[in-house]
């Protein structure tokens, strides 16, 4: 009797994934408190606060957590395009003895496909259209420090990263009690060589969100990263993430 196209696939999968050198696999748990204020149409700071931890991992690999801190404005030039300016600090937790804190200011342009227009009584731009389309583009600096006597590395990055959000129940995404879909897919490239592994990777994300109101948003992420060494090998690691994310927002 003749395998079904379904059943061979899933031998075939299983087969890949028993091979040597198959992509490792670790699933993560990370949340996002962001704080933001809006101080213009044109000006807006953040503040966000983004706590990781490691769930299950290869036994060769050992456990860690993270929290990132990252102050950052934006500043709209126009209608179509944001200025971004960002500075990360993170400390990470090695199991191995081995601590890193990463120091990384970073800097790149938001482009809006479609154009925005500014609220009557509110400081915050709205999409004028249900569907937004938008592209991030940065370039940022990494600088990382060790506990033990390993030297700092310095080194660059560009990432760029495609955005669409789309709501479900509502005409436009700026409306409250808004349940919209969206999905991005974003790219990191190392400008330089570099002694951090796995610099080079690709990242996508899919969820949903929900505006309660102009001050409160919360949104539930699935995240999906993989990750290479140089542009010349193959992908080798993946990361299955889970992301919760909690955003207050003030208008002064």
């Amino acid at each position: 009797m003749r395998l079904s196209r379904s059943i061979r696939g899933a031998i075939l999968a299983t087969l890949l994934a028993s091979r040597p050198g198959a992509a490792q696999t670790t699933t993560q748990l990370w949340s996002n408190i962001t704080l933001d204020w809006v101080t213009s149409p044109s000006v807006t700071y953040e503040l966000d606060f983004e706590p990781k931890v490691l769930i299950s991992a290869p036994p060769d690999q050992p456990g860690w957590s993270n929290l990132d801190t990252t102050p950052s404005i934006e500043y709209a030039v126009s209608d179509k395009v944001d200025l971004v300016a960002e500075l990360t600090t993170g400390l990470t937790k090695q199991t191995d003895d081995v601590n890193t804190f990463e120091l990384t200011p970073r800097a790149g342009l938001r482009f809006h496909l479609f154009s925005r227009q500014q609220h009557l009584f509110l400081k915050e731009r709205r999409p004028k259209r249900r569907l937004v389309i938008r592209d991030l583009v940065r370039v940022e600096a990494r600088t990382f420090f060790y506990s033990d006597d390993h030297p700092t590395d310095s080194t660059a990055r560009f990432r760029n990263r495609l955005e669409l959000l789309f709501p479900i129940n509502r005409p436009t995404l700026a409306e409250d009690g808004t349940v919209h879909l969206f999905a991005d897919w974003e790219w990191f490239i190392p400008v330089s060589d570099q002694a951090e592994r796995f610099a080079n990777r690709q990242r996508i994300r899919g969820g949903v969100g929900f505006r309660r109101n102009t001050a409160w948003r919360f949104a539930a992420v699935y995240i999906r990263n993989r990750s290479r060494n140089t542009t010349d090998e193959p992908f080798t690691t993946s990361e299955n993430v889970f992301n919760v994310q909690v955003k207050r927002v003030w208008q002064d």
